[in-house]
């Protein structure tokens, strides 16, 4: 160790202990650092359960898990940002359907995302997502914040196994609606307003969504360390793109 400055000693562990503290303060929905590109309008918290609607003479759409992906975006903050990495939390095997109605308008959907499912920062997607994501963590950093994340002091996986998400109302044009949904987490409901585009070929629908969400609002306090020189900031970036196939009409 003697050829090593200690200066590049000392940042190798401030790396290392910020990646793996970074992890603490991740749920599946991680943080961003800049504006949602689409603003978001919250409405309310609920403390009913999530109903599945099901609009009359509407055809039932099956999600693809294969082909769609669900991304949540962790961003670092704080004066000692440079310490610590961004990370991308993909959910895997998402499970729900879509009922396509005759009016557009009167559609509903429902998602299950398995939370013990999640992939932390797989090479390939953080490629997808730019250069602030192109240094990968290391296996190690990588193990730890999954298992952080999954723990009783975070996403609590064990109780809280599935994020649940629902549609109460679509407005706006076929193409690109504005879906007011409810999304459940760690147990806590919120409901927002997510923006939309929507893609029809008959026999598969595509909807693809980005937006913010805060973790305050699901009762979460984002991660800060190192005296508050590394935090996780409050407000979440997704990425959504749902596949869903056509499936059999609902019986009248």
């Amino acid at each position: 160790m003697s050829g090593i400055p200690r200066f590049e000693t000392r940042l190798g562990v401030l790396q290392r202990l910020a990646s793996v503290s970074l992890g603490l303060g991740l749920w599946c929905l991680a943080g961003c650092q800049t504006s949602p590109e689409y603003p978001l309008t919250p409405l309310q918290t609920s403390q009913s359960s999530l109903v599945e609607a099901r609009p009359e003479n509407s055809v039932r759409y099956e999600i693809l898990p294969d082909l769609s992906d669900i991304r949540f975006l962790v961003f670092r903050a704080g004066p000692l940002a440079r310490f610590g990495h961004n990370h991308v939390v993909q959910a895997k095997n998402i499970r729900g359907e879509i009922y396509l109605a005759p009016d557009i308008h009167q559609s509903s959907f429902s998602i299950e995302i398995p939370v013990k499912d999640f992939q932390v920062d797989a090479e390939d997607a953080r490629l997808d997502e730019g250069d602030v994501f192109l240094t990968q963590p290391d296996e190690e950093a990588i193990a730890g914040t999954a298992k952080n994340m999954l723990g009783e002091k975070v996403l609590d996986a064990a109780r809280y196994p599935k994020i649940e998400i629902r549609s109460l109302a679509l407005t706006g044009p076929a193409w690109g609606m504005d879906i007011a949904t409810r999304i459940k987490v760690h147990g806590v409901e919120r409901e927002i307003v997510v923006p939309s585009a929507v893609e029809n070929s008959n026999d598969k629908l595509v909807v693809t969504a980005f937006f913010s969400i805060n973790q305050t609002d699901f009762g979460i306090t984002p991660m800060s360390v190192l005296g508050g020189g590394l935090q996780v900031q409050d407000a979440i970036k997704v990425r959504m793109r749902i596949v869903a196939g056509k499936g059999d009409s609902r019986p009248q």
